[in-house]
């Protein structure tokens, strides 16, 4: 293959994995994080609350009609990477 284009090939390979890893690095949205609970749970969720994060995961709390879950929701950049961008779902617990 010819190194001239060789380069620019790279560069665009390289801007497009940044691009996709740059899109779960920052903590999911509060309505996102409801929208994920509600799809795993089965049932509609009034708030979430005790949002936090690590490098790899987003832990929070969902509160439906009947109770409260523990949620947890795999984020980050090897996350954003091995899924293409594709969103994951929470795993969620009754408390």
């Amino acid at each position: 293959m010819n190194l001239s284009r060789t380069i620019p090939v790279l560069a665009l390979i390289a801007t497009l994995v940044l691009a996709v890893t740059g899109c779960q690095t920052v903590k999911p949205g509060e309505s996102d994080l409801k929208n994920r609970a509600q799809t795993t749970i089965g049932k509609p969720v009034i708030k979430v609350s005790n949002i936090r994060s690590d490098f790899n995961t987003t832990f929070y709390t969902a509160q439906t009609e009947s109770g409260e879950y523990t949620c947890e929701l795999p984020s980050g950049p090897m996350v954003a990477l091995g899924s293409m961008g594709m969103g994951l779902g929470a795993q969620c617990t009754k408390q």
